[in-house]
C-alpha cells in the first residue's frame, strides 16, 4: 500500500524500482523471469541414443542361432534317415499295399534348410531391436514348440532305426529346449524396454 511520502511504494516489499519511480527491468539471461516456468534441462546424448542392448536379448539371439544350427544339422541328417524311417514305418504294412504308399520325399528337408536361412536373417533383425522380428520369432517359435512336443511321439521310430535316428531325436530335444529358452529371454522386462525404445 502506498503512503503520501512513498507514492511508488519504494520502501515496501513490492517490485524494485529505479530512481525516478519506474519499475526495474529484468536483467537479460536471468534464469527465472517472473511469469515463466524454469526451462527443462537439455537431453543428454545417452537419452537421445538407442538404449544399450540388454543381456537377455543377446542370450535370446545366441539361443536362436543355436536353434538354427540344430535345424540345419537336423535337415542334413534327415536326408540320411528319411529312407530308413520310411522302411521302418512300412514294415508292418501288407506287401501288396506297399506299392500304393508314396515314396519318401526330400522336399521337407530342403524346405527346412531354406527356412533356416530366412530364420537367421530375422534373428539378426530381432537383435537390432526390430519388434516385428520378435513377433515373427514368437509366432514361429510357438509353432515350433508345439511341433516339437508332438514330435516326441515319434521317438520310438527314430530310436529303432539306429545311430542317426538317435542323433535326430536328441537334436529335436535340444531344439525344443533352446526355442523355449529363447522365447523366455526375448520377453523379459529389460528386453521389452529395449524393443519399445528401439
Amino acid at each position: 500500500m502506498t503512503t503520501p511520502h512513498d507514492p511508488y511504494n519504494q520502501q515496501g516489499g513490492g517490485s524494485q524500482q529505479q530512481p525516478g519511480g519506474y519499475p526495474q527491468q529484468p536483467q537479460q539471461g536471468h534464469p527465472q523471469q517472473p511469469g515463466y516456468p524454469p526451462q527443462a534441462p537439455p537431453l543428454s546424448q545417452g537419452e537421445l541414443a538407442r538404449p544399450a542392448r540388454p543381456k537377455s536379448v543377446d542370450t535370446a539371439f545366441m539361443l536362436w542361432m543355436v536353434g538354427a544350427g540344430v535345424g540345419i544339422l537336423s535337415s542334413i541328417i534327415s536326408f540320411i534317415t528319411v529312407q530308413a524311417i520310411y522302411d521302418e514305418l512300412l514294415k508292418d504294412v501288407d506287401p501288396s499295399l506297399r506299392g500304393s504308399v508314396p515314396s519318401p520325399g526330400y522336399g521337407g528337408a530342403i524346405f527346412s534348410l531354406i527356412l533356416s536361412a530366412v530364420w537367421i536373417l530375422i534373428v539378426f533383425q530381432m537383435r537390432n531391436g526390430a519388434n516385428w522380428a520378435r513377433i515373427v520369432l514368437a509366432v514361429l517359435g510357438g509353432i515350433g514348440v508345439i511341433g516339437g512336443l508332438v514330435g516326441l511321439l515319434s521317438f520310438g521310430v527314430l530310436f529303432s532305426i539306429g545311430f542317426f535316428g538317435v542323433i535326430q531325436a536328441l537334436l529335436s530335444l535340444v531344439s525344443l529346449a533352446v526355442t523355449i529358452g529363447a522365447l523366455i529371454f526375448m520377453f523379459k522386462p529389460d528386453a521389452n524396454h529395449y524393443f519399445k525404445a528401439s
